[in-house]
């Protein structure tokens, strides 16, 4: 009997998610919401599951007001985004994600979300991350 050729394994996924706060909070109370509360409580919940990396990017208002100056004069057709942050999972594969959901501790660390989530403007996207330029280098042509 023939062994079984190995699993190849794929690379990580790219799992990522827009917020835009409620409006009766700012960008600041929002993003420190996000950081000093919900953080404790989703990343030992996120570490549990498998999930392999998770970044956050922040998008003050003033940032996107005059990046939306400039792009009206070099990309007129192309809209800004006006989310508070964007938050990027890297994860093995969508499974790790269905466990971290399902977890009653993500029901503790979420349980205040709809106070200061927009939750019916939130954005998912689900792919493939590849670096070309690393540290002000060329990493693959």
């Amino acid at each position: 009997m023939a062994a079984e050729a190995p699993k190849q394994q794929s690379p990580p996924l790219k799992y990522t998610v827009t917020h835009n706060r409620k409006p009766t909070h700012t960008h600041e109370e929002f993003i420190a919401w996000l950081v000093n509360t919900h953080l404790p409580l989703a990343l030992p919940v996120l570490k549990k599951h498998g999930v392999l990396g998770y970044e956050l990017f922040v998008t003050p208002p003033f940032l996107s007001t005059a990046l939306a100056a400039e792009m009206a004069v070099f990309q007129p057709t192309w809209d800004v985004s006006t989310t508070d942050c964007f938050i990027e999972y890297t994860i093995p594969d969508m499974q790790s994600m269905k466990d971290v959901v399902a977890d009653p501790d993500w029901g503790v660390a979420t349980r205040d979300q709809d106070e200061w989530v927009e939750m019916s403007k939130s954005l998912v996207s689900l792919g493939f991350s590849t670096s070309y330029l690393s540290g002000g280098e060329i990493v693959k042509k």
